[in-house]
């Protein structure tokens, strides 16, 4: 019987050298409204390589993305290992801002529910909030170009970099916390900042995907309405095709990201990584949806 007590003392250890490497790597990481941007990451050289990288130096005021740029953006037409190769682009330029921003330095407080992270969105996105006031003391288009190069990174790098399960934690349990903040906050308080894209088709979507990829139906509806206001203001005002057959594109994915979130609350194809477990709705809806480049084991189809 004396192997028992060996095995207990040996469960026991394992567990308080767990719990110590967590409780070390919690204790080094700082609060939000303490944290301090590394300067040799953060600063107007990233901010500028973020949009041109993703935008290819197009203009705010195109209305047609070309080829090129459909397919960074969303595969259209790659193979498996020129996807991989983006991805590493994407690492390569952008792993190490976004890892000095991740949990081993940031500490975010516990997710308790999408309304406590609204009410608290300033304290959680508070860096990269001061980030975007700062950089706003010389015009709205500069706040609103950090804006921008802030969402980009926290919001689209993750998607690139980490498609692995434990990666794909990490985005949804983090950096999408801290993309969703900080538009929430710049709703509430800062909205001409959002503005300033108003008429830019090509660039302002893409501040509405913390909302998109959010498990927040109220967040979903606001950005449908809002598209369509834009939609309008397009049609009254020049009734560019270009840019409204654009439009009509992002709508048609928010309308495929809403499906879900009004159907059971959340994003099925997240539950696998995430831990939780498929209802027998989700498990038959997961048989033929859109998992949006998210691959599940029990499926051969691949997030944007």
């Amino acid at each position: 019987m004396l192997f028992r007590p060996l095995i207990q003392r040996a469960v026991l250890a394992q567990f308080t050298a767990s719990s110590v490497r967590r409780f070390s790597a919690a204790a080094m990481a700082t609060p939000p409204q303490s944290f301090v941007l590394d300067r040799s990451l953060f600063n107007q050289s990233l901010y500028d390589e973020l949009r041109n990288f993703w935008f290819d130096g197009l203009s705010d005021q195109t209305t047609s993305p070309p080829f090129t740029l459909m397919q960074k953006w969303f595969g259209v037409g790659k193979t498996d290992a020129e996807r991989a190769a983006f991805d590493d682009e994407c690492r390569a330029k952008f792993g190490a801002a976004l890892e000095s921003v991740g949990p081993k330095h940031l500490a975010l407080p516990p997710f308790m529910s999408y309304e406590s992270d609204i009410a608290n969105a300033s304290t959680i996105a508070a860096p990269f909030v001061a980030e975007v006031q700062t950089a706003r003391k010389e015009d709205d288009k500069k706040g609103a170009e950090t804006l921008l190069s802030l969402i980009l990174l926290l919001d689209q790098m993750p998607r690139n970099i980490h498609r692995d399960p434990e990666g794909l934690k990490l985005l949804y349990s983090f950096y999408d916390r801290l993309g969703f903040a900080l538009l929430q906050n710049t709703l509430a308080t800062s909205p001409e900042l959002l503005k300033v894209w108003r008429g830019s088709v090509l660039y302002g979507p893409w501040l509405n995907m913390p909302f998109v990829h959010s498990e927040h139906e109220p967040s979903h509806r606001y950005i449908k309405e809002d598209m369509e206001k834009q939609k309008a203001e397009i049609q009254a005002a020049s009734g560019d095709e270009d840019a409204l057959n654009y439009v009509d594109r992002a709508l048609k994915s928010y309308d495929q990201h809403r499906e879900p979130i009004e159907k059971f609350g959340r994003y099925p194809h997240r539950n696998e990584c995430l831990g939780r477990q498929n209802t027998k709705e989700e498990e038959k809806y997961l048989e033929t949806a859109e998992t949006f480049g998210v691959k599940q084991k029990s499926s051969k189809k691949d997030e944007l």
